[in-house]
C-alpha cells in the first residue's frame, strides 16, 4: 500500500463521519496511523525523517520521524513542488490561491520548522489535520472575530514533541503573517474518533517545502512576527523589512545551536527600533528563549563564507 492509497482511505474515513455511516473498528484516522506504523520499515520521507536539532547542554530540538510515523496529511491534486534549496536557504513558500486545494504541510512535518497551511471554515479553526494526525484547539476553539476569504483562513503550521517535557503534551501551533490580526492558535492531538466536519473539509494539498516566510516588509514596531532563520552565513545575517541585518558580536548564536538539517528553524524577529531588530530563538522544553541582536548593514562580509 502507497501513501496515496492512505490518503483516499483517510478521506473515505472522514466523509463516512460526516454523513453519520461510520463503519465499525477503529477510527478511520487511527486505523490509517496503525497501518503506518507497521509499513514503516518500507516508507521514508523527508531525507530518512526529521533530523535533529542539538542545543548547547544536551537538550534536543529536534526528533527522528521513524519512532513517530503519520501517513499523508489528506487527498493531494499532487505534491506541492519544493523550492530549490541554494546555500542552504529555502525561498518563502507563497499562501494558496483562491481556487487552490487547502495548504497542509508534508505528511511528516519536522519538529520546529514551519510550513503553509491553510485552516478551513468548515470546523470553524477549531480542528486541523496536520502531519496526517488530527488535532483540537487546546482552549475549546473559542469564537475568533475573524473574516474568512475564500473559506480559508492561510498561515503556517509547526508542532513540538511533548516527550522532551514533563508537563505538555504533543502541541501543534497556527500562525498567521499577521499576529496583530489573530494570535498564535494552539493545538493538541484529537483522542478518540475524527470530527466530522474534516470529512466536509475542501481538498488538501501536501508538500515537504518550508514556509521560510521572512516576516512583512513593512512590519510594525514592537510586532512579533513568525520569522524562519535560514541557515546561510550560520545566523550572522538576516533579511527582515526588506532590509539586510547583521548580527551584533557576529552571530554569537552559533556557538549554542549545532545545526543538523538543511531547513530553516522557526523562530520570531521583532523591529525595535529604525536600526534594531531582535530575533527570538526556541530553546529547549521549558526553556527561556534565547535572543539575538541585529543591525543593518548595506552589504555581507568576507565572514559569510
Amino acid at each position: 500500500m502507497d501513501d496515496s492509497d492512505e490518503l483516499l482511505r483517510l478521506r473515505r474515513g472522514l466523509r463516512d463521519l460526516a454523513d453519520g455511516d461510520r463503519p465499525a473498528g477503529p477510527a478511520p484516522v487511527a486505523a490509517v496511523v496503525s497501518r503506518g506504523r507497521r509499513t514503516r520499515h518500507v516508507r521514508r520521507s523527508l531525507a530518512a525523517g526529521a533530523a535533529t536539532l542539538v542545543v548547547a547542554g544536551g537538550s534536543v530540538l529536534g526528533v527522528s520521524g521513524e519512532d513517530r510515523p503519520a501517513p499523508p496529511s489528506g487527498p493531494t491534486a499532487g505534491p506541492v513542488t519544493p523550492t530549490r534549496p541554494y546555500e542552504g536557504t529555502y525561498a518563502p513558500q507563497p499562501p494558496s490561491g483562491a481556487h487552490d486545494p487547502l495548504d497542509t504541510g508534508p505528511a511528516r512535518p519536522v519538529e520546529g520548522v514551519r510550513y503553509r497551511y491553510d485552516l478551513s471554515a468548515v470546523c470553524d479553526l477549531r480542528y486541523a489535520l496536520f502531519g496526517g494526525r488530527v488535532w483540537e484547539r487546546t482552549d475549546g476553539g473559542s469564537a475568533v472575530a475573524v473574516r474568512w476569504a475564500d473559506g480559508r483562513m492561510r498561515g503556517f503550521m509547526s508542532w513540538t514533541d511533548g516527550r522532551r517535557s514533563r508537563s505538555e503534551p504533543d502541541t501543534a501551533v497556527f500562525e498567521t503573517e499577521s499576529p496583530a490580526t489573530l494570535p498564535a492558535l494552539r493545538f493538541r492531538l484529537v483522542a478518540g474518533p475524527a470530527p466530522e466536519c474534516l470529512g466536509r473539509e475542501p481538498e488538501r494539498r501536501y508538500g515537504v517545502a518550508p514556509a521560510a516566510t521572512l516576516g512583512p516588509e513593512r512590519p510594525e514596531r514592537n510586532v512579533r512576527y513568525p520569522y524562519d532563520m535560514t541557515k546561510e552565513c550560520g545566523t550572522r545575517y538576516a533579511v527582515f523589512a526588506g532590509r539586510l541585518w547583521r548580527a551584533e558580536g557576529g552571530g554569537r548564536t552559533e556557538t549554542h545551536v549545532d545545526w543538523a538539517n538543511e531547513l530553516p528553524l522557526a523562530a520570531f524577529m521583532t523591529l525595535t527600533s529604525g536600526r534594531t531588530a531582535v530575533l527570538e530563538w526556541p530553546a529547549g522544553a521549558e526553556e527561556t528563549p534565547r535572543t539575538t541582536t541585529y543591525r543593518p548593514v548595506e552589504a555581507r562580509g568576507d565572514d559569510c563564507g
